[in-house]
């Protein structure tokens, strides 16, 4: 019975399921099924020469992404928001996901991490999940001074990296 229900887990779930020795339905929960690809939270760090955020995601195809840059503030919601939302730079960068839910296939978020946060790293002034829309997800970051940055994705697990050089 045990290796029959290990084998319908997926990724993560199915690695903490072996090495917690579990295949409870808590286990089974811990991976939501999202019509695309799920976005499951965001963590940031500051580096010697780049603060970094990586946006963590669920099992299935990494999505694509945009990028725009702006020099006003960002807003909650589409173009033409009253909204301001709370995270102060000198620029911003939004990183759009398609496709990508932050809900699952029964309407609960599968996004955990706090809706904006501030950081005084150098670059990397703060971040927040500015618009979540059926399959698109934007990202707003406010930056600091900084020459540059990159992203790319990585997998296993999937994920965006978004990295903003000092």
């Amino acid at each position: 019975m045990r290796k029959t229900a290990i084998a319908t887990l997926t990724g993560s779930a199915a690695l903490a399921a072996t090495l917690l020795g579990t295949t409870s339905a808590a286990a089974v929960a811990a991976a939501p099924t999202c019509a695309h690809i799920c976005v499951l939270g965001v963590r940031t760090a500051t580096h010697d020469t780049y603060d970094r955020v990586v946006i963590d995601l669920g099992e299935g195809t990494v999505p694509g992404w945009t990028t725009s840059e702006q020099t006003t503030p960002l807003y909650w919601g589409e173009e033409g928001s009253q909204t301001q939302v709370p995270i102060q730079g000198d620029s911003y960068l939004k990183v759009t996901l398609m496709p990508a839910e932050a809900f699952d296939v029964n309407y609960q978020s599968t996004y955990t991490s706090p809706r904006s946060q501030s950081f005084g790293y150098p670059s990397l002034k703060g971040q927040a999940l500015v618009y979540s829309f059926e399959d698109s997800n934007t990202f707003g970051l406010a930056l600091g001074p900084h020459t540059s940055y990159k992203v790319f994705k990585l997998t296993a697990p999937n994920r965006i990296v978004i990295d903003v050089n000092h």
